[in-house]
């Protein structure tokens, strides 16, 4: 009765353990985003750390970082095996061997001596009397038995070369670098956000230019109607003008189309439904990048939670080696034994409570001295993954610094550009304004206004570019150091 509470107990501490781990399993949500209040890009991030698929599975692999530690430490504990057995032998030996090696069957029938009882002084003697024969008839041997078995080991090894400890200390750097791959994915999460907000602010910008240059062409369809009307110019300035209120239009078309696309976009970024509809802040103002190189890339080697994941990679590397060195000791184990069983006739039920008791322990110390060179491979095979694993790190040191030094000096590049397309806009703008003036006074060709209308529609597209290509890539040098940089100007 001991033997089954005990099978018991064992049962339901399994059974609440699988119930606590177990975890429910939710389809993804895709909520549609509608709201009235303009979003930064730190609103959107937020959105997105909930709704991004990506972001999400990197948060779940890091969920098995828990569970990795737990079976790490379980490498240390006792390992218990509990069983129960129920167990019917049903025989039929219709044959058997003589002393002879000759083969008899069942059944048979022999002649023997009859069995005599003497008594002598009181006491009763059996005999056979040689003067009576009689026969005896041997039927073929049948039955059944049944066994009712439970038993309960518990066994401890120890592994005398420190690989149980070395894979609790693995499992906790996994752990970390689970830990920054999340970090990571938020950085890049980041970086993508800003990168489709830019465009989508970009493409807004570039719509509402189309809008105005397409109101510049109707206004200039009507001056040249008028003019015509007067003899001022020839039907063909009235034709051409109507061909470029139809380009514009075409462009007003194409610009929409560009802005719907970006902003399915950023909404397939945020995870979120791709009819989403809300505004979005748009208050960017181009400053000097007053940022040191120097420290930007000593900066990126402390922060990038990529970088950081190959040094832990190279620590991981380094305690497999130690590990793979440590097979060549030892290992020591330990084992109790208890169990309990009956034997019984086909008649008699299985029983629970065996009476037969039996209790075995053991003390064993294995050594493999030899395995056919497997363990020298695999620790050799340890130690250049350990070598590359350094090299791994070193080239990345390397491309972390490449990264934030392209990125830097495009930054620089976008600004200077900068400052000459803002000087452009002004004089575009202020030839357009002075040749629709010639062009209404009469004093000078359609030619030239269109010349100044591209000037000035090439400049505003430069200027708009150059705003949002500035932003987009002080996000990339953000992205490269690993840290927000726009209050460190």
């Amino acid at each position: 009765m001991k033997l089954l509470t005990s099978f018991g107990i064992i049962f339901a501490l399994i059974c609440s353990a699988q119930t606590a781990t177990a975890g429910k399993t939710v389809d993804p949500e895709t909520p549609l985003l509608e709201s009235s209040v303009p979003f930064t890009p730190e609103d959107l991030y937020d959105i997105a750390l909930r709704y991004n698929p990506d972001h999400q599975k990197n948060v779940q692999n890091a969920t098995l970082s828990g569970i990795g530690q737990r079976s790490a430490r379980g490498t240390l504990m006792p390992v218990v095996d509990v069983g129960y057995q129920i167990a019917q032998s049903n025989y039929y030996q219709p044959t058997y061997v003589n002393p002879d090696g000759s083969v008899s069957t069942f059944p048979t029938v022999q002649e023997t001596y009859a069995a005599v009882f003497d008594t002598i002084n009181g006491n009763v003697f059996p005999g056979w009397n040689p003067d009576s024969v009689t026969t005896v008839y041997y039927p073929v041997p049948e039955g059944k038995s049944r066994t009712s078995v439970g038993w309960v080991t518990v066994r401890e090894t120890l592994q005398l070369g420190g690989q149980q400890l070395f894979g609790i200390l693995n499992a906790k750097i996994q752990r970390h670098i689970n830990d920054l791959q999340i970090s990571t994915s938020e950085n890049e999460l980041q970086y993508s956000i800003r990168q489709n907000y830019y465009n989508v602010l970009a493409q807004k910008r570039l719509l509402d230019l189309a809008l105005q240059l397409l109101e510049q062409r109707r206004e200039q369809y009507r001056l040249a109607q008028a003019r015509f009307e007067v003899g001022s110019v020839t039907e063909l300035d009235v034709l051409q003008a109507e061909i470029d209120v139809g380009n514009q239009e075409n462009a007003v078309i194409e610009s929409e189309n560009a802005l719907k696309l970006a902003r399915e976009g950023l909404n397939a970024i945020l995870g979120v439904d791709l009819d989403s509809k809300y505004d979005l802040v748009d208050d960017l103002d181009i400053f000097e990048p007053e940022f040191s190189l120097e420290n930007l890339s000593r900066e990126a080697i402390l922060s990038r939670p990529d970088y950081r994941s190959y040094q832990e990679q190279e620590r991981y590397r380094l305690n497999q080696v130690r590990s793979r060195r440590g097979e060549f000791l030892p290992d020591l184990s330990a084992a109790i034994t208890h169990s309990r069983s009956e034997n019984s006739g086909a008649s008699v039920p299985f029983t629970l409570t065996p009476r037969n008791r039996n209790t075995s322990m053991s003390l064993t110390l294995s050594w493999n001295l030899f395995s056919g060179f497997s363990d020298q491979a695999q620790y050799e095979e340890s130690r250049v993954s350990l070598y590359n694993a350094r090299h791994d790190r070193k080239k990345q040191e390397q491309a972390v610094e490449q990264e934030v030094r392209q990125a830097y000096y495009t930054l620089i590049q976008t600004y200077e550009q900068s400052r000459v397309a803002e000087k452009n806009r002004e004089l575009a703008s202020r030839q357009l304004e002075l040749e629709q003036e010639r062009y209404r006074l009469g004093a000078t060709s359609q030619l030239n206004l269109r010349a100044a209308q591209v000037t000035y529609e090439q400049a505003e597209t430069d200027h708009i570019a150059n705003i949002f290509n500035f932003w987009i890539n002080l996000a990339a040098l953000e992205r490269a150091v690993g840290r927000n940089l726009r209050n460190a100007g």
